[in-house]
């Protein structure tokens, strides 16, 4: 796995070595599977009741495809892929305590976007995180939008 990959899960407390494990071995999953190279990865989280970080699925994204492994934090084996080129239809996007320049622990983003395809992709960011989303909003919703 790209080392950018690992810096980036760390970063948002991805540091055990069993789930880092769980993620090369889908991402080794989706490089067999995808046509182009992958070129970002993203962890969808969530802060539960106790304010505990939960990691809820796992996205990677090429150049045409975003790939998704729902569940994988609990062991889940459900993926999916899809084009993603001009196939954006309609995005929605919710934020709290963040201002798309400085994050706080409080920050929290969240995108719900629609495909042509009928996909719908749900992605939630909280902490450091959501500058992650907001990268992805910028470089693979924005670009694709239909009109």
């Amino acid at each position: 796995m790209k080392q950018e990959f690992v810096d980036y899960l760390e970063s948002i407390g991805i540091k055990a070595r069993s789930l880092l494990d769980r993620i090369e071995s889908i991402y080794e999953f989706y490089m067999d599977l995808c046509p182009d190279e992958i070129a970002d990865i993203f962890v969808t989280d969530y802060i539960d009741s106790e304010g505990r970080r939960e990691y809820e699925n796992l996205w990677f994204f090429s150049d045409r495809y975003v790939m998704e492994a729902k569940g994988f934090a609990a062991g889940k084996d459900d993926f999916d892929i899809t084009p993603i080129n001009d196939r954006v239809i309609h995005c929605t996007i919710q934020k709290q305590d963040y201002d798309f320049k400085e994050v706080t622990d409080k920050s929290r983003l969240h995108l719900l976007f629609g495909l042509d395809t009928g996909a719908i992709a749900d992605f939630k960011a909280s902490k450091e995180n959501c500058d992650a989303l907001k990268n992805i909003i910028s470089k693979y919703m924005k670009p694709n939008m239909q009109g």
